[in-house]
């Protein structure tokens, strides 16, 4: 009985204003959150080298991570506890900036371009470039040692497994029988 009249409370109290204003509310919040998680609160580096260090530092990160999940596929596929995965990157990606482009026209007709690239700069003056994308780097190759590769069947599901996961060709991926 007290559910039922708490609910009909509630429920005289939304009107139909109250719970627009509130759905609102929850919506600009939302976006606020949002808009929080995307900004980089760290002490920031300089640019080039150390990004290029950052930069390959994530390529290797990544291939440790694509491991690790390849890993989890052979160990399913064979029921093998400590199978051996091997994943090796063409570059360690790429990150394209934003950049300003202005135009003047030049005296006899010509129109000279200048760009610069869009430099953000934080609370303690570190100065960093607007990455618009970042691309992964693409996987060069995929070796995978496992005892129980001599089975065909084994081998076959072992590679098919790679090609899908990783999008690459069969080409690219190498069984190998542990001793």
């Amino acid at each position: 009985m007290e559910l039922k009249k708490a609910g009909e409370l509630l429920k005289a109290k939304l009107t139909k204003e109250a719970s627009l204003r509130l759905v609102v509310l929850l919506g600009l919040c939302g976006i606020a959150l949002l808009a929080l998680s995307s900004l980089d609160f760290g002490d920031g580096e300089a640019q080039d080298e150390k990004g290029q260090l950052q930069q390959a530092q994530d390529g290797s990160q990544y291939a440790r991570r694509l491991e690790a999940d390849l890993c989890r596929v052979v160990t399913a596929v064979t029921g093998e506890k400590d199978p051996v995965v091997m994943v090796t990157l063409e570059n360690s990606g790429r990150s394209i900036y934003a950049a300003d482009e202005r135009r003047q026209a030049g005296g006899d007709g010509e129109e000279e371009r200048e760009s610069a690239h869009v430099i953000l700069e934080d609370r303690e003056g570190a100065q960093s470039p607007l990455t618009v994308t970042e691309q992964w780097p693409k996987v060069q190759g995929v070796v995978i040692v496992s005892r129980k590769a001599q089975d065909p069947a084994v081998r076959e599901q072992l590679v098919n497994a790679a090609k899908t996961a990783l999008g690459v060709s069969s080409a690219r991926v190498w069984v190998a029988t542990a001793p």
